[in-house]
């Protein structure tokens, strides 16, 4: 059945780029304005001095990172819509799929699966866009906690007057792809709870951007038998900046992140803390003209990265830091290879670093 289903969407996609390439003219869009098919293929190659290849599976070497179509629609002049799929491994993935009406001018209401407004680098680039390779830990702690990324919800927002803008989502707080079935009891649900995240962000000048943000989620399962409830809220409070500098080509991004777990969920006799840092910048020069020989390059980078991870505050040498850093190179707008060293740096007595190459090919189409 999964084969089966991964050949009719690739035959849709198919059929969708022929019809859009051969007969444009010919197209009729019904029940909207206007609308635009986009995409994104990255492919990337991995090098792990902590994992030995293994000839079951591919755990080094090549693989298809991203393979990513887009719909956007203008239904009319207040409403909009964008459905977004990954195809890669076979596996199709539905990764957004929203409304969005305007409000008051400037303001909006969405509703279905999209990120919510946590922690910059998440939910402000996408994944053709990022500073480095791979989004950073700090990102990743946050998804895995369920904190940041894609959920299920509604959210309003708009601007404050012409330097700030705010964001409220009320979600599942389960994650993409994840419901909560309605009707049916507390017990067989995997998500018990709802997330709550707002967001403030203000245009200090043309190169400086300093946002805020605020969320808590609760997690866990709610049984009737009152000694195997684990329900509980994690919440955290993540302040970041941007500092943009287009004439020298300069960008840099941080931020940090305050936390804490509540006893409840976890089973401890208290509440615990986290707390996560991140630093990131890229420099990018455009060359005089485009290189003939060399596939048309006419752009050069260097991008570094600092993260350090506490993953609790009660725990001693638990903690750990990341350095990422890389040279890349562009093809046109919308072209690039990235090429990353990574080392991780465990705290814990007699942890080794680990050593990563990681490189990557991407395409925004």
């Amino acid at each position: 059945m999964r084969l089966s289903g991964t050949k009719w969407l690739l035959s849709l996609v198919l059929f969708f780029f022929i019809n859009h390439t051969l007969m444009a003219d010919d197209i009729e869009i019904k029940n909207a304005q206007k609308w635009s098919l986009s995409g994104r293929v990255q492919m990337q190659h991995l090098y792990d001095s902590n994992t030995d290849a293994d000839a079951g599976r591919t755990n080094q070497g090549f693989r298809m990172r991203r393979v990513r179509l887009q719909t956007s629609v203008k239904m009319t002049d207040f409403v909009s819509g964008k459905i977004q799929f990954d195809i890669r491994d076979n596996a199709p993935v539905l990764k957004d799929a929203e409304g969005e009406i305007k409000l008051f001018g400037e303001g909006y209401f969405r509703f279905g699966q999209f990120k919510v407004p946590v922690w910059r680098e998440e939910f402000k680039r996408s994944s053709g866009k990022l500073l480095l390779v791979e989004r950073s830990a700090v990102a990743g702690f946050l998804d895995g906690m369920l904190l940041s990324a894609r959920h299920v919800g509604v959210e309003i927002g708009g601007e404050l007057g012409e330097k700030a803008g705010f964001a409220i989502n009320y979600s599942n707080g389960a994650g993409e792809g994840i419901r909560e079935t309605a009707g049916s009891t507390k017990s067989d649900d995997i998500n018990n709870g709802k997330m709550f995240a707002g967001r403030l962000d203000v245009e200090l000048s043309e190169a400086i951007e300093i946002g805020i943000s605020a969320v808590s989620n609760t997690l866990g399962n709610e049984i009737a038998v009152d000694s195997l409830d684990n329900t509980g809220t994690v919440t955290a409070i993540a302040p970041d900046f941007g500092f943009y500098l287009k004439d020298a080509g300069l960008d840099i991004e941080g931020g940090a992140v305050f936390g804490s777990v509540s006893k409840d969920f976890i089973g401890s006799a208290d509440n615990t803390s986290f707390m996560l840092l991140d630093l990131t910048g890229r420099w990018m020069k455009k060359l005089a003209s485009a290189n003939e020989n060399f596939g048309g390059i006419d752009g050069i980078g260097f991008a570094a990265g600092f993260s350090f991870i506490d993953p609790n505050g009660d725990v001693e040498k638990d903690e750990a830091s990341y350095v990422r850093f890389g040279p890349e190179f562009y093809f046109g707008k919308n072209t690039r290879i990235q090429l990353n060293g990574e080392i991780e740096m465990p705290a814990a007595d007699g942890a080794d670093s680990i050593f990563k190459i990681r490189s990557q090919f991407t395409v925004n189409l």
